[in-house]
């Protein structure tokens, strides 16, 4: 039963095959785009304590078994830095206005803590897993 004057696409109610291979190919495609931009896994991190332009120490945060804790008194104002596994901060310091203090955990790649009256900085830097070999497993 046609109506007179109405484009047949207006007649149609129920969808088509068709409608439903749209549908899943936009839904297989937003699932291949979840899959390309997953977040990597194991960001191992690596916290680097930079005391005026000189390496003072290094911890491997994704893999502290148990909390670290650096005191630096002879520095002209003194600090304390606590470290655990995945973060990493000044946990005291003497300095004024105590910014780094206030900066908090830092627990990700690119985060940055900045002590400017000792020349101290704290670079958190991340990397991707190690790829497991046949004898590491």
């Amino acid at each position: 039963m046609k109506h007179a004057g109405t484009p047949p696409a207006a007649i149609r109610v129920r969808p088509t095959p068709w409608d439903g291979l749209v549908a899943l190919a936009v839904a297989a495609f937003a699932l291949f785009l979840l899959y390309l931009f997953r977040p990597a896994p194991g960001n191992f991190l690596t916290a680097t304590v930079v005391l005026n332009n000189e390496v003072i120490a290094q911890y491997p945060l994704s893999s502290l078994s148990e909390p670290v804790t650096l005191y630096l008194e002879e520095l002209d104002y003194p600090l304390t830095i606590q470290a655990e596994r995945g973060r990493i901060r000044i946990s005291e310091s003497s300095c004024p206005g105590e910014d780094c203090v206030h900066t908090g955990w830092v627990s990700v790649s690119g985060g940055q803590i900045v002590c400017l009256p000792n020349r101290l900085i704290i670079s958190v830097t991340g990397s991707e897993a190690p790829a497991v070999d046949g004898v590491t497993g």
